[in-house]
């Protein structure tokens, strides 16, 4: 006869695993957990305040992983307002921009973009491409953009090329990220920090 034991210790006990039930008996305590911040009680005076209030202690609850976080909602998409002539030649060479399992591909034939100088100096001379990232969230100033928050700067140079509240507005080398993919990461309180990376694709030749 054999038996199965579900809860055992592994690795010279550097790892429990509980496969049946954990029993915590009265007077029992257990340390090490995580604790979300202290929450004050709420002193709202309206239906509003009190939303407020328990939206707050959800998203410390999911910050502190005590609770499921939210899924991001990230769409892409060409910038169609330009504000130059070279700009405007490159944006209507892309073909298309999808996103899937959080890989962004623009489709583009990068020999026949254009190169020009940002408008940002530091960054040279390349054959620029823009992209809306939305986030899904109604302000981008609630977002770190690889673990630098986004300011109403950035809001404001998303809605100079069209861009909605949520949007942030992506200039891409495609010169190089052709060859190179570029990674960002996006955190937003409430959501975990999540990883995208833009790759460029030439448009499939016809035969």
């Amino acid at each position: 006869m054999s038996y199965n034991t579900k809860n055992y210790t592994e690795q010279g006990g550097e790892k429990t695993v509980i496969g049946g039930m954990l029993e915590i008996k009265e007077g029992a305590s257990v340390t090490g957990l995580p604790s979300a911040p202290n929450q004050a009680a709420s002193t709202a005076t309206n239906v509003a305040g009190l939303k407020d209030d328990l939206n707050a202690l959800l998203l410390k609850l999911k910050d502190t992983g005590l609770m499921k976080p939210d899924t991001w909602n990230v769409s892409a998409a060409n910038v169609n307002t330009a504000l130059s002539e070279d700009m405007t030649a490159n944006q209507g060479k892309v073909e298309s921009i999808t996103i899937e399992d959080n890989v962004i591909t623009v489709t583009v034939p990068v020999d026949e973009l254009i190169a020009y100088e940002s408008l940002s100096p530091a960054q040279g001379t390349h054959k620029w491409v823009a992209i809306l990232i939305t986030t899904g969230l109604p302000a981008i100033t609630a977002v770190k953009y690889n673990g630098s928050q986004l300011t109403s700067a950035d809001a404001d140079e998303a809605a100079a090329v069209g861009g909605q509240a949520g949007d942030i507005v992506m200039w891409l080398k495609c010169d190089e990220i052709v060859n190179q993919p570029k990674s960002f990461t996006l955190w937003s309180s409430g959501y975990p920090e999540a990883t995208f990376t833009v790759v460029i694709a030439e448009p499939e030749t016809e035969e």
